[in-house]
C-alpha cells in the first residue's frame, strides 16, 4: 500500500495527470518512490504515442510531431523545461555560484534560456519528424523514460546546491543505491519490449553517460543539483535519446 502511494504521489508532483487523492506523505516518500520515474515517463510516452496513432493520417507529420511535443510539456505543466531555461540563464550568466543560483531561483525568464528553449523544442519537433515511422511510437515511450531515468541519475550522483531546500530538496543526494538499481532493471525489462534490444542498449548507455557527465558538468559549476537543473537533464536527455535514434536506426 505505501508503495502505491508513493507511486500517486509520483505521479502528482511529475504530471498534470488528475488523480485526487491526497495522500499522507512521509519523509523519504519522495526519495524512495524516484524508482516509480521511468514508469512515470512510460505512461507519458504512451499518452503521446496514442495522440500520433489518432493524429498521423489526418496531419501532415511535422505538424503532428509539433503537437506532440506541445502535449509532453502539456503533461507535465512544463516542469522541466521551465528548469531547463532557469538552468541555462544561470549557468551562462557568467556570474559567481551564489549569484548563479538567485538567478535560477528568479521568475523571470532571460535571453539565455529563451534561445536554450527555442532550439530545444525546435530540435524535437525536427528530429521527431525525420525518425523512421516504424520505429516512432517506441521512441515516443523509450524518450520520457530515459529521460525520467536520467533525474534519477543525477539526483543518485549528486548533492543539493541548496542544502536540501526547494522541491529538487527532496531527492537530490537522497536516492540511494537501491532506487538506482531497481530504476535501471525496470528500465532494461522496458527496453526489451519497447525496441531492438541491441539499440535499445545502445541509447540506453549514451543517455546515461550524458545524464551523469551533465550532472557532473553542472555540479561542477554551482556546487551541486537543484529542481531546475534535474529539469534540465531530463530536457537534454530526452533530445540525446531522439539523436542517438536517428542516427543509430
Amino acid at each position: 500500500m505505501r508503495e502505491l502511494k508513493r507511486l500517486i504521489l509520483n505521479i502528482q508532483f511529475m504530471t498534470r495527470i488528475p488523480i485526487p487523492i491526497i495522500i499522507d506523505v512521509k519523509e523519504g516518500d519522495f526519495s524512495k518512490g524516484t524508482i516509480y520515474f521511468p514508469p512515470i515517463g512510460i505512461l507519458i510516452g504512451l499518452i503521446l504515442s496514442a495522440f500520433y496513432y489518432l493524429a498521423r493520417n489526418i496531419f501532415p507529420r511535422e505538424i503532428v510531431m509539433t503537437f506532440i511535443v506541445a502535449l509532453s510539456y502539456t503533461l507535465i505543466g512544463a516542469l522541466h523545461i521551465d528548469g531547463f531555461a532557469d538552468t541555462f540563464d544561470g549557468l551562462f550568466s557568467n556570474k559567481t555560484k551564489e549569484r548563479m543560483l538567485e538567478i535560477m531561483r528568479d521568475s523571470r525568464l532571460g535571453t539565455n534560456g529563451v534561445l536554450a528553449t527555442i532550439f530545444l523544442v525546435l530540435l524535437k519537433i525536427l528530429f521527431l519528424s525525420k525518425i523512421d515511422a516504424n520505429i516512432i511510437i517506441p521512441t515516443l515511450i523509450v524518450m520520457p523514460m530515459l529521460g525520467r531515468f536520467g533525474i534519477l541519475i543525477a539526483a543518485f550522483t549528486s548533492k543539493s546546491a541548496r542544502g536540501g531546500e526547494g522541491l529538487g530538496g527532496f531527492i537530490i543526494g537522497k536516492v540511494k543505491l537501491r532506487e538506482f538499481i531497481i530504476g535501471l532493471i525496470f528500465v532494461l525489462i522496458a527496453g526489451y519490449f519497447l525496441m531492438q534490444y541491441l539499440l535499445f542498449l545502445k541509447i540506453l548507455i549514451i543517455s546515461m553517460v550524458v545524464s551523469y557527465l551533465t550532472t557532473k558538468y553542472i555540479c561542477l559549476r554551482i556546487g551541486g543539483m537543484t529542481g531546475d537543473t534535474l529539469g534540465a537533464v531530463n530536457e537534454f536527455t530526452e533530445l540525446i535519446v531522439l539523436i542517438s535514434i536517428f542516427l543509430l536506426k
